[in-house]
């Protein structure tokens, strides 16, 4: 059986037109990936990874990336007592995937929407720092990139994403109000060595009364003590005993008056 010049040529055409058809339709979809199928121009379904069939004169395709997506803005804003504030933040953010077909349908492509989010977290970052006074900016600088991320999240759905970090990298103020910052620290630090300086001194004032206490207490229970001892004694004991403490007291030098009363004391001792 012959096959006519006209049949091979009617073959090659259908071949040609199948493969035209074919090749173009059938499309691969990444991991990270979802894509959007328009048919006749609407948004229809969103396709994951894998491979699909889908004709190319009826269907157009729209990708979208929904990996981790890294966005660094700068800012320059001022604090809500009027201190300038410059900086630069780092967010990170998702796409959701199944919110694709809606991404599609009101902001046509990623780009689009990128654009008029990063315009809006930029706005957003800059309302963090003109709602609040500098210093305490300056203070609560450790929890900055938390609070930033917190009011990223209030906007996050209406683009349809999800903020996955945020860090503030670079935060700079007005050279006044750095310096009147830096002369603050230097004034907080010598109050605290002041204040420890006059407490090390307190306790040393309260060991010392404590001793003081302690050495009276003695005192007065050896004076009772002696008191006691004394009354125990009998007659003849205790002019012994002062007799012996009046020669261990007197300086050796003699009164040059004496007054009424028995001197013999000393003399009787002396002899």
């Amino acid at each position: 059986m012959k096959i006519s010049i006209k049949n091979m040529i009617v073959l090659v055409v259908v071949v040609a037109m199948a493969l035209m058809t074919v090749v173009p339709s059938v499309f691969t979809v990444q991991t990270g990936e979802v894509v959007a199928v328009r048919q006749f121009g609407v948004v229809r379904e969103a396709v994951h990874p894998g491979i699909h069939f889908r004709l190319w004169f009826i269907h157009s395709r729209e990708r979208f990336d929904v990996r981790v997506r890294e966005v660094d803005l700068d800012f320059a804003t001022y604090s809500v007592d009027a201190q300038s504030v410059q900086g630069r933040v780092s967010i990170q953010y998702t796409l959701h995937p199944h919110a694709v077909v809606t991404v599609t349908e009101e902001f046509g492509r990623l780009e689009m929407l990128e654009s008029r989010l990063h315009a809006m977290l930029l706005q957003e970052v800059q309302n963090v720092f003109a709602l609040s006074p500098a210093m305490q900016l300056v203070e609560n600088r450790a929890y900055l990139s938390q609070d930033i991320r917190i009011r990223l999240n209030s906007i996050a759905d209406q683009f349809h994403v999800t903020i996955t970090a945020v860090a503030l990298e670079h935060l700079q103020f007005s050279t006044a109000f750095e310096y009147a910052v830096e002369q603050r620290l230097i004034a907080e630090q010598e109050r605290d060595r002041a204040l420890v300086f006059a407490n090390q001194q307190l306790e040393v004032a309260r060991l010392e009364a404590q001793a003081v206490t302690v050495r009276a207490r003695a005192d007065a229970e050896a004076l009772e003590i002696m008191q006691q001892a004394w009354g125990d004694l009998g007659e003849a004991v205790r002019e012994i005993m002062l007799r012996q403490l009046a020669i261990e007291s007197w300086d050796g030098v003699l009164p040059q008056v004496v007054a009424d009363g028995d001197f013999s004391l000393i003399l009787d001792s002396l002899g």
